[in-house]
């Protein structure tokens, strides 16, 4: 046989299953993150996720205390929206970045609260 075995590519499947399954764990954190961060604006307040694409056709979206806003668009729950999000980014490792592109925006909005709250 070549230089490929069939056990080493057996391997490697698991080991892209594994990251889905923790792909998966993530998600579920990054939602209730967000659903908590939303909660806790105050209705004046929002967020721009920039960067952030759901769909083919750019979007802004607002993270408010309702949820996703769009302008002109019914408020989106946010669960629903981070499953599009992740949806949208399709092989794994867009997955990631999207992940770490949504982390980075909670991050920014936790220590903008921090600081107005101070």
């Amino acid at each position: 046989m070549g230089l490929v075995s069939v056990e080493r590519i057996e391997n490697l499947v698991d080991k892209m299953r594994a990251i889905e399954v923790e792909i998966e764990g993530v998600i579920k954190l990054l939602e209730q993150d967000y659903v908590e961060a939303s909660s806790s604006m105050s209705d004046s307040q929002n967020y721009f996720l920039n960067g952030i694409q759901a769909a083919q056709v750019a979007k802004s979206y607002l993270l408010t205390k309702r949820g996703i806003e769009v302008l002109g668009e019914e408020v989106i729950p946010i669960p629903i929206f981070i499953d599009n999000v992740i949806r949208f980014a399709n092989y794994p490792k867009r997955k990631i970045e999207v992940m770490l592109a949504l982390a980075n925006h909670l991050k920014k909005l936790y220590k903008l609260n921090s600081e107005t709250k101070t």
